[in-house]
């Protein structure tokens, strides 16, 4: 007979796969073959197609619940205030950014709202909350929308795997692009960008404007 654990480690995946599909059906948009392989991606989930996906993921939640999360002053102090050729923003009470949004999320806009960061610190209570998206990133399959003007990617970028969003301008999105990935196998970040392609917002990031999150 099946503990409790298990019927719930399998119920999980089973629920979320019936979400996804009924937002599917009711998206008029939506094609088959984006359907099934949204379908595709849980069902390997849930018969454990994606061993080593899960083995990832539940190795990065265990080693996260240990740690200590950072201080809101810790977190703003590591933010950065420059991105190469764009400066940080002002906040609408006139104070620069970067602020506070979140329990363990810190959130600021550079270039005149051109470029958007937000980071989680994933540790302690907030690594289910980190590791839960970027697995179902790094499962889902579908590379674009069905009339193709969003498109999707995994891309390896100075060795983080970074997860992509690029919309055309007819979308009339806040931001045209959008990466995800985990820093230093701890910060979720959240990157946006207006009028550029996910290659060009890495770009214009800097990976290396993160290095103080690596240092503390």
């Amino acid at each position: 007979m099946r503990t409790g654990p298990n019927i719930l480690k399998t119920l999980l995946p089973l629920t979320l796969m019936i979400v996804f599909m009924t937002s599917c059906k009711e998206d008029s948009k939506s094609s088959g073959t984006t359907e099934s392989k949204v379908v595709e991606g849980l069902l390997n989930e849930v018969t454990g197609k994606n061993e080593n996906i899960n083995d990832k993921y539940a190795e990065l939640r265990k080693e996260l619940g240990t740690k200590t999360p950072l201080t809101n002053n810790q977190l703003i102090e590591a933010f950065p205030r420059r991105l190469k050729n764009l400066s940080i923003d002002r906040s609408e009470e006139h104070k620069l950014e970067p602020k506070i949004i979140g329990s363990q999320n810190v959130a600021g806009h550079f270039g005149d709202d051109t470029i958007r960061i937000e980071i989680l610190d994933a540790a302690g209570q907030k690594a289910v909350g980190a590791i839960i998206p970027l697995k179902m990133l790094e499962l889902n399959k579908i590379t674009s929308e069905s009339n193709n003007t969003i498109r999707y990617s995994k891309k390896e970028r100075n060795g983080i795997l970074t997860f992509g969003t690029d919309r055309d301008e007819n979308t009339k999105a806040d931001f045209q692009s959008e990466l995800r990935f985990l820093y230093n196998n701890r910060f979720y970040v959240t990157l946006e960008g207006k009028a550029m392609d996910t290659n060009a917002l890495w770009d214009a990031m800097g990976i290396e404007n993160l290095q103080k999150f690596k240092n503390l």
